[in-house]
């Protein structure tokens, strides 16, 4: 699915003796992001942004609109100065999608130094002028004019832009965070969904004509310099998308047909593992995909990505591998009895341990991309001693999932602190963007601080509906409308 777009036009503020000053055309977003979040949480993301960048707020009357106050002057002694400030607006598109506009406002003062003054007087008067209040709250219009009684707000020749830093700052906060993962004690037990057993619902590799496809399709660009026995590949990934678990299966896929022993470390707790050898074992037909999903990782209240459609398919597709004679296995290697640091020791723990039993197989683990950090602590947690830091393995590659913006299937917490999951955007970062529309390739790089090796490139990403939902499409995209540039802004 690609991300949905609204068509804007760039807002012109215009009121008594004020002006706009047209912005270039290379700075006029025509094709805006939507943000899959409540207008109420996407001010306030954009509200603590500026605050930490020491901005402090004004009252609107307007509950979709954010004004700063007015800076003060770079330099003093002369009555001629230019103000700033910014002006937020914020659209609600649907119930969960929301835009934000952020202007940078600006307001030029003149004064007349040709009549002689001392210097303190007009030191006395810039003062004056800086304490002034330009911004108007008690105005006498007619209460069904809401854009007039806005505009009348700002006074003074002033015009704005848009600050796209600022917005593409906003898009990576909203949009980058670490994946939520749901694990037993996070959330309140709630009714189990009822899955949904239509003939269109079920994988086809078990039939005949699937079989005789072939169990490898395409190949992954810089994977065959890696492979050597007693490889562990690490991979982190946001979850909830169809393109990394499809992309992790052409590793495993690719590597296995060396001849070499694959184990696939899946981020799904430690009791299914039963039911995923049972399944591993079987022709793959609907009846053995049921009793797959009647495991409880798969009906959980709240899914977050890990057991999305994609993710059985992976499995089915390792089946598939096995069923062609390959040595590949699948280990489930997570728990739901542990948080944080004690779990991500008992994570490392079982790769340590295979580890030293298997020292030449091949092991590609794929986790939440926080899993698969090198160096301790994160924002909310500066203590957090993450699973590939207690690793110890020589031939260790960290990789880190590289992708187009795009959206996934996964969960997160609103203000009020309730878990909501669905649709969420997926805005990547400068380091790890890259175009849609390429190949899959392996990318590394001299080791940052971060331990980070490489990247691991899945294309634009799109999300996955929990598996016990079947097969379901996006929300419909106007082809009309483009996608952005890698890491920011597209603009035509």
């Amino acid at each position: 699915m690609h991300r949905r777009w609204l068509v804007v036009a760039l807002l012109l503020m215009s009121t008594g003796c004020a002006h706009s000053k047209r912005a270039p055309e290379s700075e006029l977003p025509k094709y805006e992001h939507v943000f899959q979040k409540p207008l109420t949480e996407a001010l306030a993301a954009t509200r603590q942004l500026l605050e930490e960048q020491g901005y402090t707020f004004e009252e609107t009357e307007d509950p979709h609109q954010l004004v700063t106050t007015w800076s003060e002057p770079d330099r003093a002694g002369t009555r001629n100065t230019t103000y700033t400030r910014y002006l937020v607006t914020g659209i609600t598109v649907a119930p969960r999608q929301s835009v934000v506009r952020i202007f940078r406002m600006t307001q030029q003062t003149m004064g007349n130094d040709v009549e002689w003054k001392k210097v303190w007087w007009k030191i006395y008067l810039e003062r004056a002028e800086q304490q002034a209040q330009p911004f108007v709250k008690n105005v006498d219009f007619d209460q069904d004019d809401a854009e007039t009684r806005r505009l009348s707000m700002l006074q003074g020749a002033q015009h704005g832009t848009r600050d796209l830093d600022l917005e593409q700052a906003l898009t990576l906060r909203l949009e980058s965070a670490p994946s939520v993962e749901v694990i037993a004690g996070n959330a309140v037990e709630e009714k189990r969904p009822t899955a949904v057993r239509a003939p269109e619902f079920y994988l086809g590799r078990w039939k005949e004509d699937a079989v005789a496809a072939g169990p490898c399709t395409t190949p992954v660009r810089g994977l065959p310099e890696l492979l050597h026995p007693g490889l562990t590949l690490l991979i982190g990934e946001q979850l909830g998308s169809n393109e990394v678990p499809d992309v992790v299966g052409h590793v495993a896929c690719q590597a296995a047909q060396t001849g070499l022993a694959v184990t696939l470390g899946l981020s799904i707790p430690d009791t299914e593992q039963a039911r995923v050898d049972a399944y591993l074992a079987s022709p793959g037909a609907p009846a053995d995909q049921d009793a797959l999903l009647e495991g409880r990782f798969w009906n959980r209240p709240y899914q977050d990505g890990r057991s999305s459609r994609a993710v059985l398919d992976l499995i089915d597709r390792m089946r598939a591998l096995r069923a062609a004679g390959l040595r590949v296995s699948v280990v489930a290697y997570d728990t739901d009895v542990m948080n944080g640091s004690e779990r991500d020791a008992a994570l490392a723990q079982v790769w340590t341990k295979r580890r030293a039993a298997r020292p030449d197989e091949v092991q590609v683990v794929l986790a939440g991309n926080t899993h698969t950090q090198m160096q301790k602590g994160t924002q909310w947690d500066p203590s957090f001693t993450p699973m590939a830091h207690l690793m110890k393995d020589r031939s260790l590659v960290v990789l880190d999932m590289s992708y187009a913006q795009g959206t996934r299937w996964g969960c997160d917490l609103s203000r009020d602190s309730k878990l909501i999951c669905g649709i969420v955007g997926a805005t990547p970062a400068p380091a790890v963007a890259a175009r849609a529309g390429l190949s899959p390739y392996i990318q590394l790089r001299p080791p940052s601080a971060e331990g980070l090796q490489g990247l691991l490139y899945v294309g634009q990403l799109t999300p996955s509906f929990p598996a016990i939902l079947g097969t379901k499409e996006a929300p419909p995209t106007d082809p009309t409308l483009a996608p952005r540039a890698p890491g920011g802004f597209q603009y035509r």
